[in-house]
C-alpha cells in the first residue's frame, strides 16, 4: 500500500487507516452502535435508576464485545473481504472469556502509562492471528521495539485528534469512534507491515 522502495512513515499508516476505513463505511458501525446503546442507557436513567442499571451492565457487555468486533471487522477491511458485523460479534462472543482476561490484564499494564501501546498492540494482534494473550503480548512487544518512532507519533496524533473532536457539541462521541476505528486501523497496517519484513 505504499510506494515500492520506500518505508512506511506514521502518516502513511494513518493515510491508509484513513482509506481503509472510509472505502468500507460500515467498518464504524459497531462503535455507533455501541455509542447509541450508551445514550440510550443514559436518557432511560434520567427517568429510572433501576431499569438503568440493568440495562447498563447488558450494554457494557454488548459495548465490549462491540470494541473487539470492531477489530476484526478492521481486519476484514484492511484485507478487503467482506464486512459482516454479526459474524465478527459471534466470533467476539465466542472467545468472550479470552478476552475479557486480556481487558483486565491490559487494564493492569495501563496503569503505568508507558506500557499503553503494548496493550493496544496486544489487542490488535489478537484479533489479526487470532491467537493466546500472552502470545500477542510477546509479539506486541516485538512491535513496539521495531517501530516505536511511528507507535508515539500515531498515538500522540490520536490523542491531539480525540481531545478536538470532544469539543465538537452533538457529534462528539461519533467523531470520536470515526477517529479509534482510523486508528485502530493504522494499528493493523503497522503490524501487518512488520510481520512482512
Amino acid at each position: 500500500m505504499s510506494p515500492r522502495g520506500t518505508e512506511k512513515k506514521a502518516l502513511d499508516h494513518i493515510t491508509i487507516g484513513y482509506n481503509v476505513a472510509f472505502q468500507q463505511p460500515i467498518v464504524f458501525l459497531p462503535p455507533l452502535i455501541s455509542g447509541l446503546l450508551g445514550s440510550v442507557v443514559a436518557y432511560i436513567g434520567a427517568f429510572s435508576g433501576t431499569l438503568s442499571m440493568i440495562l447498563g451492565l447488558g450494554v457494557s457487555i454488548l459495548s465490549f464485545i462491540l470494541t473487539f468486533a470492531s477489530l476484526d471487522m478492521s481486519r476484514d477491511a484492511y484485507y478487503k473481504q467482506p464486512l459482516d458485523l454479526m459474524r465478527s460479534v459471534n466470533y467476539i462472543a465466542g472467545r468472550f472469556i479470552v478476552f475479557l482476561i486480556a481487558a483486565i490484564f491490559g487494564g493492569i499494564l495501563s496503569i503505568t502509562i508507558i506500557l499503553i501501546p503494548v496493550v493496544l498492540f496486544m489487542f490488535v494482534i489478537m484479533v489479526m492471528d487470532e491467537t493466546d494473550i500472552m502470545d500477542s503480548f510477546q509479539k506486541s512487544i516485538e512491535v513496539i521495539r521495531a517501530e516505536l518512532s511511528d507507535v508515539i507519533v500515531i498515538i500522540i496524533i490520536s490523542i491531539i485528534a480525540s481531545a478536538i473532536v470532544s469539543y465538537i457539541p452533538l457529534v462528539s462521541s461519533i467523531l470520536d469512534a470515526i477517529v479509534n476505528v482510523i486508528f485502530g486501523i493504522a494499528f493493523i497496517d503497522i503490524y501487518a507491515t512488520y510481520k512482512t519484513k
